[in-house]
């Protein structure tokens, strides 16, 4: 009898976490709007195939690290929720490929300011269509003039302004890696860095969080890492 209480009891507990979690969730999605913004960017990146525009790209020269992929809008902005990006806010994506991270980050938060880095122009050039369709419409007209796009090797970008660093680091490893994270030591203390599939590889930076995430070729670990004093 006694374990049969028990046994309902800790299927109450288990139902009722997930209840909240439920409607935590719920909360969250409402609170940003989530639902309505998540129609827009579908409809800006739907004709749009980065993966066959970067295959074209690296027709000429190509490498591990220049293999492709993308966020998965609502896994990405539940990331960065993790950072709580505001207003005061400069947000970079290194690799930024056609746009999307820069262009969810932007369309959801109320950032200062959006970088987005790309080396291959054909994926730069997408990237600069989808912020001219965001200016379109009146609702992001103005947070779209905050974005900009860089077509430039990333390790010749300045990043001193930066507060919010992501980096899709899954094929990155060795030199590059190694530079990469070096660079990354002149953003300010407590600045953050977000780097899927490994942590930086730099004594500079403390982990806050780890968890997973979801991307275009599967889920990950994501690492959230501060810049320390």
């Amino acid at each position: 009898m006694w374990l049969l209480l028990l046994f309902l009891i800790l299927i109450l507990l288990a139902f009722s976490g997930k209840l909240q979690k439920k409607i935590r969730v719920k909360r969250w999605r409402k609170t940003l709007n989530l639902e309505h913004h998540a129609h827009i960017f579908q409809q800006l990146y739907d004709e749009i195939d980065g993966f066959a525009l970067s295959r074209k790209a690296r027709a000429a020269e190509d490498s591990m690290e220049y293999v492709y992929g993308e966020i998965v809008f609502e896994p990405f902005i539940a990331l960065l929720s993790l950072c709580k990006p505001d207003s005061s806010t400069v947000f970079y994506d290194l690799g930024s490929g056609t746009g999307k991270a820069v262009l969810g980050s932007m369309m959801v938060f109320p950032l200062t300011k959006a970088y987005g880095i790309e080396l291959f122009p054909t994926l730069h050039e997408a990237a600069l269509l989808q912020q001219q369709s965001l200016k379109k419409i009146p609702e992001y007209k103005e947070k779209a003039q905050r974005i900009e796009f860089r077509n430039e090797n990333f390790h010749d970008t300045n990043l001193k302004d930066a507060t919010l660093v992501f980096i899709n680091s899954t094929t990155f490893f060795g030199k590059t890696w190694d530079t990469l994270s070096k660079q990354l030591e002149q953003i300010n203390p407590g600045c953050m860095v977000i780097s899927t599939s490994k942590p930086l590889h730099s004594k500079g930076f403390v982990t806050l969080h780890k968890t997973r995430v979801a991307m275009s070729w599967g889920v990950v670990l994501a690492y959230i890492q501060q810049r320390a004093d």
